[in-house]
């Protein structure tokens, strides 16, 4: 307990730091903006904020990545409520609940609700995640170069079993992350490979260009063919904020998704949409009311949105502590420590307790400055949510250009996060994970230094390098994801096929 109180009192005391609030302050106003604008969301909100981390140290970096991801979870539901169309896939359940009472003329009710719970649901969660956090930095003293090979495979493979469709074609994506680490310089000799004769690639590709580009740039490609309509707006309702006691049902919903929410994110891969989905369905169970979710329920619209922020805090449990990020935009995070030199997993917690702080205290500062602006935001950005789509995507592209070219002042760069961009649209299009091989991207030399130095401990004995026990656990862990992920893979494709066979079955029996 003494760790728990030391990293939250840590974080909180980064509150009287002026430099954390302006950059706290940057980030939420810039996440509500971007969650609030269908297509963009927290993954694509990083990329393209990504080379101004390297201009910060890594505390205030931290900071303010997970300010932007507090705005975003915030913001995504002000079209959901107010068009009826999802800032993010997270707040697509709000939709159901939120804009039906919108369209009733109880917009006040929605935003108010979805407010409230957003903040609850981030507060309470910020303390589970420091207690969930503290045990895993006993690993520290236990990993060696084997332990830390097996932990990074098992962070790819997480991600590969987890959030693609088809596991082979995660494994194919992956393995393309890997060959482009391999590019430049040899951890262990430092002799260049792979560099088929180009002066440039000696060192390598750049790794924040080439996540920019799968991660940023291919979703800003994918944004551009993406239609809304803003048919359903209304310019005139009314924002009053609701009574306190009109959210006395909303706090077993909002208590049950932020524990959903915090539990569900730390599993790599389910994120805050899967959060928040789980959240909303046992909300409906465990209601008195569950006739009304759908038709303007302020319970589900609670439940969903305290699970969606709720899972912030979760997604950081295995990304801080372990070094498998929760999610894409948990990805970019992990690039951005890794890049300025700071080793993912158990060593980090140890090590560097002061990256845990600064993510407590920008969650904290974000929080407190939705206490404040929230509310009045909300209607601010329904302006924002109507902004040609065209000029949104040119404008995103024209930063992507200008960071990239920032990093370190070569053309080369650019050119390698648009053509990484082309690339992962295509991924993206024909089902391969561009969360699977960006991260393969972040951790390939890591991948390869930790798998070379274990083995010359042993002399290239592989039999003792892979029965060290925590190594056999790690590998064991790892092969059994993918069974899971393959098996589940299989049974999806089942459920499929059966649901296209009966309406055939049907006609038939007619």
């Amino acid at each position: 307990m003494e760790n728990f109180f030391s990293l939250m009192s840590g974080g909180g005391a980064l509150l009287l730091d002026p430099m954390i609030w302006v950059v706290v302050l940057a980030g939420t106003a810039y996440g509500i903006v971007a969650g609030a604008m269908p297509g963009i969301g927290a993954t694509l909100a990083f990329g393209l904020i990504l080379p101004v981390t390297f201009a910060l140290g890594p505390v205030p970096a931290v900071a303010l990545l997970l300010s932007i991801a507090v705005g975003v979870s915030y913001g995504n539901s002000i079209p959901a409520i107010m068009i009826g169309v999802p800032g993010t896939p997270a707040a697509t359940l709000t939709v159901l609940d939120g804009f039906t009472l919108h369209k009733r003329g109880e917009t006040g009710l929605a935003v108010g609700v979805a407010y409230v719970s957003a903040i609850v649901g981030q507060l309470i969660s910020i303390p589970l995640f420091v207690l969930a956090l503290v045990p895993l930095s006993g690993l520290a003293y236990v990993f060696l170069a084997p332990e830390l090979f097996g932990l990074y495979l098992l962070g790819v493979v997480a991600v590969v079993s987890l959030t693609g469709k088809n596991v082979v074609k995660g494994l194919i994506a992956a393995v393309l992350g890997l060959a482009v680490g391999l590019v430049g310089l040899d951890p262990i000799q430092f002799q260049p490979r792979f560099d088929f004769g180009v002066p440039v690639l000696r060192n390598g590709f750049d790794t924040a260009a080439v996540i920019i580009g799968l991660l940023a740039v291919s979703e800003l490609f994918r944004s551009a063919r993406q239609v809304f309509q803003w048919d359903a707006l209304v310019d005139n309702f009314r924002m009053k904020f609701p009574r306190p006691k009109t959210f006395l049902p909303t706090a077993r919903p909002i208590l049950l998704g932020t524990i959903l929410g915090t539990a569900v994110g730390a599993v790599p891969g389910a994120s805050g949409t899967a959060a928040a989905m789980i959240a909303y369905q046992q909300a409906k169970l465990t209601s008195k009311r569950p006739q009304e979710f759908g038709k303007g329920s302020i319970e589900g619209i609670a439940a969903n949105e305290s699970a969606q922020n709720a899972a912030n805090s979760g997604e950081l449990i295995p990304t801080l502590g372990l070094g498998i990020p929760g999610s894409g935009s948990m990805v970019l995070l992990l690039s951005a420590l890794t890049i300025q030199g700071l080793v993912p997993g158990p060593r980090m917690v140890v090590e560097t307790p002061s990256l845990v702080e600064a993510a407590v205290g920008g969650m904290l500062a974000s929080t407190v400055l939705l206490i404040i602006t929230g509310w009045w935001l909300a209607r601010a950005m329904l302006k924002a949510v109507t902004v040609n789509r065209s000029v949104v995507i040119i404008v995103a592209i024209a930063l992507v250009v200008i960071g990239t070219f920032s990093l370190s002042g070569r053309v080369f760069d650019v050119i390698t996060a648009l053509v990484f961009g082309v690339i992962g649209y295509y991924m993206r299009r024909y089902g391969y994970s561009v969360a699977a091989a960006s991260l393969a991207v972040v951790l390939a030399e890591g991948f390869e230094k930790n798998l070379r130095s274990g083995l010359a401990l042993f002399d290239n004995n592989v039999w003792e390098f892979v029965s060290r026990p925590m190594t056999a656990v790690l590998l064991l862990l790892s092969l059994a994801m993918l069974i899971l992920g393959i098996r589940g893979e299989r049974r999806t494709r089942r459920k499929l096929r059966e649901q296209e066979n009966e309406p055939a079955v049907a006609n038939t029996a007619k």
